[in-house]
């Protein structure tokens, strides 16, 4: 009975001291030998798990983490996917680049523009305003369409050919060419290009350096100069074909330009036949009241 008591007491006694070496090693294993934690020398940070073009709304399977020394972390960089799933990319990233603050920047994309082309594009750039513009809201990687309007009679005059007439010696033959009733309606607009990129936009430096700049105090200015001053302009950068480039040339040219912000899924939609708009066309389709002169009678 001795026996067995002594065997059970060096048993406990053993395991005692299995528990307190046990102790000593959890203990140091989360300490510094001062007793504070021991300093990372590692963080996370987030990369783009395969190539992500310009335009592309991240989602969790684009983005991965990846650990860098803690002295080489970027101080514009993201430690959770979270924090960039659903955001919009404003320039193409790499694989295994990392996602930093200025990849959602509007900025990003003018380092090269050139690079953000897809073979047979080119950067076609038109100015628009907060009206023609969506408010200066359009960013590098949206898409847009380009409508046109026009409504100045004396540019574009709607005429009607008469008989020809026999002038000159010897005779030749005239066309000739009549305006028509000047009090028709000549507004018109039309989508002209349809679901292209933007790869870059610009607004205007504040009015302080665009007045240096000139030399001015920002009196004396044109209409012009002062929306630009004012801040009400934007530069947008097209990517586009060269059809698409004559038509949004014409648009700069000889009519009013607006842009029509596009969803983000609509990047691979289909044109849409639109059939373009005149008084007319109000009044056949959509039932507009046609406007009609007011006789009255002088006292």
């Amino acid at each position: 009975m001795k026996r067995s008591n002594r065997l059970i007491l060096l048993i406990g006694l053993f395991l005692a001291v299995v528990a307190f070496v046990g102790v000593i090693l959890l203990t140091n294993n989360g300490t510094s030998g001062t007793g504070t934690p021991a300093t990372p020398t590692t963080a996370k940070i987030v990369v783009a798990a395969q190539d992500i073009p310009l335009g592309t709304t991240l989602t969790a399977a684009m983005v991965a983490t990846k650990d860098v020394p803690l002295a080489d972390k970027p101080a514009d960089s993201f430690a959770l996917p979270e924090a960039v799933i659903g955001k919009i990319v404003r320039t193409d990233v790499t694989s295994g680049g990392y996602i930093s603050t200025s990849t959602f920047s509007s900025a990003a994309s003018l380092v090269d523009v050139a690079q953000l082309l897809d073979p047979g594009l080119g950067a076609v750039s038109v100015q628009v305003d907060q009206v023609s513009g969506v408010g200066t809201l359009i960013k590098p990687g949206d898409r847009v369409d380009v409508v046109l309007s026009m409504n100045d009679p004396t540019k574009d005059p709607i005429v009607v050919e008469k008989a020809p007439t026999k002038e000159g010696q010897p005779p030749t033959t005239v066309r000739n060419f009549e305006t028509v009733n000047t009090l028709l309606n000549s507004t018109t607009v039309k989508v002209l290009v349809q679901n292209v990129q933007v790869v870059g936009t610009i607004l205007p430096p504040p009015v302080a350096q665009q007045g240096a700049a000139q030399g001015t105090t920002g009196t004396g200015t044109t209409p012009e100069a002062a929306t630009t001053l004012n801040g009400q302009a934007q530069i947008v950068i097209l990517a586009l074909t060269a059809q698409q480039a004559e038509l949004v040339r014409f648009t700069q040219l000889d009519g009013n330009l607006s842009l029509m912000l596009r969803s983000p899924k609509d990047k691979d939609a289909p044109a849409v036949k639109t059939t373009g708009i005149t008084l007319r066309q109000l009044v056949d389709s959509y039932g507009v009241i046609p406007p009609k002169i007011i006789l009255t009678e002088q006292p």
